[in-house]
């Protein structure tokens, strides 16, 4: 009987654990794909033609949840999609849709702090940063720069991680504090699997660098323009 056992905890080493690690990896090649296209729709289209593709775009992404619920990177995809619907087309769930991002980047670090690159800390440090606080939003700053600084401190060398923490203290008028992060950026290397969005970062990360040497307030327009112009900060 003992043998038997420890045969059967050899069959599932040698034929479940493959199974799984095959799964886990068409998760992140599904996750990967649909993370392409929103960069396509996001980098490559006006404004004016993003949202029907957004919408388009948000059932494959939930579907992908619902197959692989314990993965981080269809949250995150679903989130940052959100934001840019918002930003793309203002309805009156827009708050609400926000709302929802936050909630969705919130779960998936908890699942997997390190999914995309530190990419979920990115996005909640942008949104606290670029909200109105209570009674409008959730807006915090000191929650925003907790958010960056992790993502910062988990991919020190990334471009994007590296470009937000730099812009977040331009726009809090901190010209030395920004330097350094922008600098670095600057020097990243673009990464294969986000040439269009590390591209897009690099041209950003040269304007706020001119603007932090020229000691001129600046902020990426990244999420600026998530709420209407009257509950921006």
């Amino acid at each position: 009987m003992k043998t038997i056992k420890i045969l059967l905890v050899v069959l599932n080493i040698l034929f479940l654990a493959p199974s799984n690690a095959i799964a886990e990896t068409s998760a992140l090649e599904q996750a990967n794909k649909l993370n392409e296209e929103w960069e396509v729709i996001f980098y490559s289209l006006p404004s004016n033609q993003q949202a029907d593709r957004f919408k388009a775009l948000l059932p494959r992404i939930r579907e992908l949840q619902a197959k692989y619920p314990n993965r981080a990177e269809p949250l995150i995809i679903e989130a940052v999609t959100l934001c840019t619907l918002v930003a793309a087309e203002w309805s009156f769930s827009a708050l609400s849709d926000i709302e929802k991002a936050k909630e969705l980047l919130i779960k998936a670090i908890a699942l997997d702090p390190n999914a995309m690159e530190g990419a979920a800390y990115i996005a909640l440090g942008n949104l606290y940063y670029r909200l109105p606080g209570w009674p409008i939003s959730f807006g915090d700053d000191d929650l925003a720069r907790q958010n960056l600084e992790t993502a910062v401190k988990l991919f020190p060398n990334e471009v994007d991680t590296n470009y937000f923490m730099g812009d977040y203290w331009l726009g809090e008028e901190e010209y030395e504090k920004a330097l350094p992060y922008l600098e670095k950026a600057e020097k990243s290397e673009i990464r294969s699997h986000h040439s269009l969005s590390d591209g897009h970062t690099l041209a950003e990360t040269r304007k706020a660098l001119e603007a932090a040497r020229k000691h001129e307030s600046s902020r990426s327009s990244f999420f600026s323009d998530i709420v209407p112009s009257f509950f921006k900060q």
